[in-house]
This record gives C-alpha cells, structure tokens and sequence, in this order.
C-alpha cells in the first residue's frame, strides 16, 4: 500500500468517482482529506471514517491554503456537475470556472503549500470528437482539438497541471489521466441508463452499424489514479485510461436483451427514422428549454465512434484493466431481474 500514511487532498470527492476514491484510500490506509463546499452534508458520505473534511471551493483562491497544509498528494477530480435535464451538457460557462479557473488556482496553492505530487483526472473531451472518430484507437500524441467549452475547459486544466511540474522538476509529480465513459456507478452513468432503457423497452432495436466506443470500469479508474500517484515513471506523462473494448451501440443493446433474458428482435430501427426523430426533438426542445431523451447531438454520440487506446499506461505503469463491459451489463441487468422491473 504505497500511500499507507500519506496525507492524500480529494477533490470532487463526493462525485460518483470521487466517493469511491475515497473509501478506496482508506481502505489503503491513507490520511485522507477531503475538499468540500458543505462539510457537513459530505460526512454523510463517509459515516464514523477517519476523513478530514476541508471546507473549500476551487473558485474561491483563498479557501484553498488551509486545506492544503501538510498535504503530499492531490487527487484531482472536481469538475462542474450541471443538472442531467440541462439544454446543452457541455456549454455550462461553470465548466470554464471550475475546471480551468478553478485547476489554476489550486495549482498555485499546490505549490505554495509544497504538495509533491498532483494528479488530474481529466476527460477525453479534452483531445476533441474528432480525435475519438479517427478510424484507429486514438492515442496521446493525437493532436487536441476540444469542440466544447467543457473539453476546452478540461485542457486548459491539463495544462495547469503539466506546467506545475514542469516548473518544479524533480520536485513535483504531476501526472493527467483521461478518461472515457466511465462504468460501475450503481445505477449512473451511460451504459445504467441505456440498460434501463431496454429493460423498459425504451430503447428501439438498433441498426446493425457497428461503431467503436472505448469505457472503463471506475474501480479501474481508481487503480489507475494510484499508479499515476505513486509510479515515478508517470511523472509529467498523460495517459488515456480505456479497459481495452470498443463496443458498438448495436453490441450494447444485443447484450443487454440476452442479460435481461429476451430474444434479440430480428427487425431494427432505420437510421434515417432516428436521424428523423432526432431532427424533431432538436425543435422541440428549444421550446422545452430542456433536453430531450434524443436529440442529434445524443445519436452522434450512440452512432459515432470514440475509440481510444491505453497501450501507453499499460506498457509504462503495466495498467491491466480488470474489468469489461459484458460483466457489467450482466450485473446491471441481473438486478432488474431481481427486483421484477424488467418488462419481460
């Protein structure tokens, strides 16, 4: 347990990633802190644990000196949350706030309070769509190209990071992890929701196009925060974190209808009738003032390809995923047949 003993800072602790961060380092036997805006609703989190809760904000630079006194290590995770019925996810002016205002700000108080070792967990929105949708597994030296203020945001926190130990060399362990979507958050996340969707039989049957769109388990999001935190080869490296899949939307709802016990249908949805009904609900929402369960923004995510490769965290730290999809449709589907929801 290389970080038995040592004072950990957690930021965004008390997001679906972050919570299980946190019971992971105790687990560890950290000293854990937790940066928090509301102490006493985050102690909810961690009933009777040994955390320190650090009253704090990101956007508020003064705040952060306290929180960071007699800290070694900082993992990195807070990002603005916007309300899931939001009209555009990723156009939230928080983004900018949070993430990049908000990373620099801690960056500076990281190095005023000597912090040795700063690891980010950043997005894949950070390299941009189109690098996702190139043809190949994409890999760090793809070029970044963010097309949305959130993955603007996040690159820009990216280079906070990067520049504390390239100002610091030998001195502070800096290290960006970048994910996809992210699995095994006990009923969040995409992969919950699209199982939900065709236990309830919400969920059309799809074309059979065959895109390729890279996940990964959040424990093994965690392992790899720790590898990043600890290894000194990942000193000043970003690294794409995946489980090594790339499953097509078609893929995901097949092994969804044989986890939930159902035959497969042996007709699909045409995607011009979805590109139809996404065009639709592109008008219809702006008189909604909220989004709809498919717009076209939503179908380029379930038809498009994001496909991206962690060969280079495998090969430097030897990240070995242990976790896949298959299981884990499995695992949420089997709690929908446990509890008698599935529309059989």
């Amino acid at each position: 347990m290389p970080l038995a003993g040592t004072r950990v800072l957690v930021t965004g602790a008390t997001g679906a990633v972050g919570r299980r961060l946190v019971a992971a380092l105790l687990a560890d036997e950290a000293r854990v802190s937790v940066l928090t805006r509301d102490p006493f609703r985050a102690r909810s989190h961690w009933p009777g644990a040994d955390v320190t809760l650090s009253r704090g904000d990101l956007t508020a630079p003064d705040s952060l000196a306290p929180a960071l006194a007699g800290v070694e290590v900082v993992l990195h995770l807070a990002s603005h949350a916007p309300p899931p019925d939001a009209k555009d996810l990723y156009a939230q002016p928080a983004h900018w706030t949070v993430s990049a205002e908000g990373t620099w700000h801690l960056v500076a108080a990281a190095a005023k309070a000597g912090v040795s070792r700063l690891v980010y967990l950043s997005s894949v929105m950070a390299m941009g769509t189109a690098a996702g949708a190139s043809g190949q597994a994409a890999g760090e030296a793809m070029p970044c190209a963010p097309d949305t203020l959130y993955g603007r945001a996040k690159r820009e926190a990216e280079c906070a990071v990067l520049s504390l130990g390239a100002a610091h060399p030998g001195q502070v362990h800096t290290c960006v992890l970048r994910v996809p979507m992210v699995y095994g958050l006990d009923g969040a996340g995409n992969i919950a929701r699209l199982v939900d969707a065709v236990a309830r039989r919400r969920f059309p049957p799809w074309p059979r196009q065959h895109n390729r769109r890279s996940a990964v388990h959040v424990a093994d999001v965690i392992k790899a925060l720790r590898l990043a935190g600890t290894q000194p080869a990942a000193a000043g490296k970003l690294y794409l974190v995946t489980d090594g899949g790339a499953y097509s939307t078609r893929w995901l709802y097949e092994e969804s209808c044989r986890a939930l016990g159902r035959p497969v249908p042996d007709w699909t949805v045409p995607l011009w009738a979805l590109r139809a009904a996404a065009r639709l609900a592109d008008g219809l929402q702006g008189l909604a003032g909220r989004a709809l369960p498919l717009d076209s923004t939503g179908l380029q995510k379930l038809t498009g390809d994001a496909w991206y490769s962690s060969e280079r965290i495998s090969a430097e730290l030897g990240f070995c995923a242990a976790h896949g999809l298959r299981a884990e449709i499995a695992r949420l589907a089997g709690q929908y047949r446990g509890r008698g929801q599935a529309d059989a």
